[in-house]
C-alpha cells in the first residue's frame, strides 16, 4: 500500500529529483497516516518539507 499510496500523483513527483523524491514521499506518507490530512495536503507538505531540508544542507554544507 505504501508504494501505491500516491501513485495518483506521478505526474507531481516526476518534476522532483530522485532524491526530494524519496524524501518528499516518506514525510507524505507520515503526515498522510498520522495528521489524518489529506494525501493531496500530505504530498504538497512533504514536498515542501523535503526542499526546505535540502536548501538549509546546501547553504550549511
Amino acid at each position: 500500500m505504501k508504494e501505491d499510496l500516491f501513485k495518483d500523483y506521478q505526474e507531481r513527483l516526476n518534476v522532483l529529483d530522485e532524491n526530494i523524491r524519496a524524501v518528499a514521499l516518506k514525510y507524505a506518507r507520515d503526515l498522510y497516516v498520522d495528521k489524518k490530512c489529506s494525501k493531496d495536503e500530505a504530498l504538497e507538505r512533504g514536498i515542501v518539507k523535503a526542499e526546505m531540508e535540502k536548501r538549509n544542507l546546501d547553504k550549511n554544507g
